[in-house]
């Protein structure tokens, strides 16, 4: 017993040395540039590339953190947000977003783009058959295909779905998989080892007939899980301990990190939030919470590269605490009838406007603990 007793503690001293927890630091850069929210980010070749988000079609935005330079590149063809970017060979893809900003009751773009990240340029893929296309729905790749997990088919009103479809960039054709165990619409999914796990979002299609639920309060903390060699849905044990739509879901050495988003609580209206949980699925039991960001974030965008998080985008408050709005620091207080159940924020929401003026993008990045 004192032998099993010992190990254990081992095991448990190496499992904190091996650092899941860590740190945001708020990154320095050399030149500045305008913040967006909705947007999608992913990493390519030791660069992050910014894309989508604002109220037209917004320009690439390529950071080198060796040189902690932005570079503006080729501006998207359309106006993209409320989507997951997703890496694949030297392309980067948006499956999936919203074309329109007539909040709530914004259209999903009818075909894939992809950025070409060695010719900067924008290219049109295939078309998604009309009664599956949505927008805030989780996106991955898995052995040359893409992956589309949930979302919402109109806009910010109503469809909001568990629809599971592949994507085959070769052929630009698309395949309707098994719905995934629950609905869900502003969420994030990522890959680990031969599974797809999609994290948080929320009902945005709920509605309370007795009008006593605040908007935006139905999120999702369970975690569905997809094994790509099984074909079968399953669900975790484990839940977000505190559930967010628009929040980004990333995959750091085979760890799940899940950080930022929105949501409202009890009686509090809608507000961004800055957590940050992590969970090792080969230890399901429960998800830990680690350092903050410093900036709460609603509709934010992540990537991994050399074994850092960098999170970018998204409207929120300052350090202080949450807002509405993420402004050279500074927050402001969410709109009079953000919490009422049936009608949602007024449009056009202000998390959509950021990057006029001068607000410049805030950048994070995560550093596990040695």
């Amino acid at each position: 017993m004192k032998t099993v007793t010992i190990f254990s503690l081992m095991l448990s001293i190496s499992f904190f040395a091996n650092g899941q927890g860590g740190t945001w630091k708020v990154l320095k850069t050399k030149n500045d540039v305008a913040n967006r929210s909705e947007c999608g980010m992913a990493a390519v070749d030791g660069k992050l590339y910014l894309i989508g988000g604002g109220d037209g079609p917004a320009t690439v935005q390529a950071f080198d953190p060796t040189t902690l330079n932005w570079t503006a590149l080729a501006t998207a063809p359309i106006l993209m947000h409320h989507f997951q970017a997703v890496a694949l060979g030297n392309n980067i893809y948006v499956l999936e977003a919203f074309s329109t900003n007539n909040f709530p009751n914004q259209i999903s773009m009818p075909n894939v783009y992809y950025y070409h990240t060695k010719k900067d340029r924008w290219q049109k893929g295939g078309e998604m058959p009309a009664e599956r296309r949505r927008a805030g729905a989780g996106a991955v790749a898995y052995k040359g295909k893409l992956y589309l997990v949930d979302g919402i088919l109109h806009g910010h009103a109503s469809g909001t779905t568990n629809m599971f479809d592949c994507y085959d960039p070769a052929t630009e054709k698309w395949t309707v998989l098994p719905d995934a165990p629950h609905i869900r619409d502003h969420c994030s999914a990522a890959v680990i080892k031969n599974k797809l796990y999609v994290v948080g979002g929320r009902n945005t299609s709920f509605r309370d007939p007795e009008n006593k639920i605040f908007f935006y309060s139905q999120t999702m903390p369970d975690v569905d899980c997809y094994d790509f060699e099984t074909g079968k849905w399953s669900t975790l044990a484990a839940k977000l301990p505190l559930g967010s739509g628009g929040g980004a879901v990333v995959n750091l050495n085979d760890v799940l990190y899940y950080m930022g988003g929105e949501r409202a609580i009890g009686t509090a209206p809608n507000g961004p939030r800055k957590n940050t949980f992590y969970l090792d699925p080969s230890i399901p039991d429960q998800w830990t919470e680690t350092d903050s960001l410093h900036y709460p974030r609603n509709g934010m965008a992540a990537a991994v590269i050399n074994n850092k998080i960098y999170a970018a985008g998204g409207s929120g408050g300052g350090p202080g605490g949450p807002g509405y709005h993420l402004a050279n620091g500074k927050s402001t207080p969410p709109p009079a009838n953000s919490g009422q159940p049936n009608q949602p924020p007024p449009g056009p929401r202000p998390g959509v406007r950021l990057g006029q003026g001068n607000d410049n993008l805030k950048l994070e990045v995560f550093t596990l603990n040695k």
